[in-house]
């Protein structure tokens, strides 16, 4: 358990560059949990409680934050005596300037939490292995950095990286990322990536990329899980490669007026 702790330490360390922490103002974010779903997180605006959900192969719903302090993330969980108490998993400080942001959340150090009997939500819910603690990575996810129709990839993972996505070739390094255009119309377009492992290009995805609908993608490159590690031949890639996709956002409801009385 220290080891992944520690390993998780090492990764938020590393990612640190891409957004720093910075004095807390609104936000637009989504959330994406790095092991497990989660169902129990709650934050609040102005002491109104709001409950989250939290995937792992999918982007969380829109959320909206405003607040003077940082977003802290809690769970309601059992005391000692059995009464419902507020226990914080997360706090997350807004990095400056930011208005749109990707919440990675990474499990974090549970020997910390005082209580392990988590409440259901609203829907009588629990995720059981669902960390109790957690870490942060922020990427900012606003138009400027991210555009619409273009496919961003990061590599989280701890090899180089080589992609062939239609006529184009891009070399990813660890810790760093790429974008490219989306084809205007293509309901998909041909891929295939490529990890350095011992000194060897090794292919480890061969299938075309769906660019069908999205506004915009983002395409997680990350270590597989340590699980597979048994099964999988020395030498071998073991990346797991996650496509998070972002659909149009519908226009904002027209503001109405005050309506002239039809009343004579």
């Amino acid at each position: 358990m220290k080891s992944r702790i520690k390993s998780f330490g090492v990764l938020i360390l590393i990612l640190g560059f891409y957004v720093g922490a910075l004095p807390a103002h609104a936000i637009q974010f989504r959330m994406l949990g790095w092991a497990s779903a989660d169902v129990n997180l709650q934050f609040e605006i102005n002491k109104k409680p709001t409950e989250a959900c939290v995937f792992t192969d999918d982007l969380s719903p829109l959320y909206n934050f405003k607040a003077e302090g940082p977003l802290v993330l809690y769970k309601m969980v059992a005391n000692k005596e059995g009464k419902p108490v507020k226990q914080v998993a997360c706090t997350v400080p807004i990095p400056a300037g930011m208005e749109q942001g990707l919440l990675i959340l990474l499990p974090g150090d549970d020997t910390k939490a005082s209580s392990r009997r988590v409440l259901p939500n609203q829907f009588g819910f629990v995720s059981d292995t669902a960390p109790l603690i957690y870490d942060y990575i922020w990427l900012d996810a606003s138009q400027v950095v991210r555009p619409s129709g273009t496919i961003e990839f990061i590599n989280m993972s701890r090899v180089p990286i080589a992609l062939q996505i239609e006529q184009r070739q891009l070399n990813i390094a660890p810790q760093a990322k790429a974008q490219i255009p989306m084809i205007a119309g293509a309901k998909r377009m041909n891929f295939k990536a490529a990890a350095q492992v011992d000194g060897r290009w090794r292919v480890f995805e061969s299938n075309p990329l769906c660019t069908r609908g999205p506004d915009r993608m983002l395409v997680i490159l990350r270590d597989g899980p340590a699980v597979l590690n048994a099964t999988i031949p020395s030498g071998e890639p073991n990346i797991s490669m996650l496509s998070l996709f972002e659909w149009p956002q519908p226009p904002p409801a027209p503001e109405i007026g005050p309506m002239a009385s039809s009343n004579r």
